[in-house]
C-alpha cells in the first residue's frame, strides 16, 4: 500500500513538473519573439531605423519599402506565435491571445506610417499645386490625431498583455 502511494506522488510530481517545463518553455519562446519584435523597432539596421534614415534622405518610396519589411516581421511573428500549442498550460491560451493583440496594435501604428509618408510625399512635391499640398498637410494633422488613438490602444493592450503575464507566472509558479 505504501508503495502505491509513493508511485502516485511520483506520478503527480512527474507530471506537474512536465508542465513547468511546457509552461516555461512558452514563456523563453515568448520572450524571444517579444526580442525579436524590439529588433524590428529599434534594433541597429532594423526595418524601423531604414525607415528614419531613408525619410530623413527624403528617399518616400525607400520608406515605403522599409514600411513593407516590418509589416512582414510581424506578420511573421504573430503567425508563429498563433502556431504555438499551449498544451493545456494554464492560462497559456490567455498568455498567447494578448501576445498577439499587443504585436497586432503594434503592427497597426507602425503599418499606418504608410498613410503619413504618403500625404508628407504629397505636401512636399512642387509639382502639386498649393492647394492639394495644403489638403496633404491637413490629412497629415488627421493622421497624427489616428495615431495618438493608436498609441492609447497600444497602452491598453500592453495592459492586459502585463496582466496576463503576471496571471500565468502566477498559476505555473515561473516567478
Amino acid at each position: 500500500m505504501q508503495l502505491r502511494n509513493i508511485l502516485f506522488m511520483m506520478l503527480i510530481l512527474s507530471l506537474i513538473s512536465c508542465q513547468s517545463k511546457k509552461a516555461s518553455g512558452l514563456k523563453i519562446t515568448l520572450e524571444e519573439k517579444g526580442r525579436a519584435v524590439f529588433n524590428i523597432m529599434v534594433g541597429k539596421n532594423g526595418p524601423n531605423e531604414r525607415k528614419l534614415k531613408c525619410l530623413i534622405d527624403g528617399d518616400f518610396h525607400c520608406a515605403q519599402q522599409a514600411i513593407n519589411e516590418e509589416e512582414q516581421a510581424f506578420n511573421k511573428i504573430i503567425k508563429e506565435i498563433n502556431a504555438l500549442q499551449t498544451d493545456h498550460i494554464k492560462h497559456g491560451d490567455e498568455l498567447k491571445a494578448a501576445t498577439i493583440n499587443y504585436y497586432e496594435s503594434v503592427k497597426a501604428l507602425e503599418i499606418s506610417d504608410r498613410l503619413d509618408i504618403a500625404q508628407q510625399q504629397i505636401s512636399q512635391d512642387k509639382a502639386n499645386t498649393r492647394e492639394v499640398r495644403d489638403a496633404a498637410i491637413q490629412k497629415h494633422s488627421q493622421l497624427l490625431k489616428s495615431s495618438v488613438e493608436l498609441h492609447k490602444v497600444i497602452r491598453k493592450k500592453e495592459q492586459l498583455l502585463a496582466e496576463a503575464q503576471k496571471q500565468y507566472n502566477l498559476n505555473n509558479h515561473l516567478d
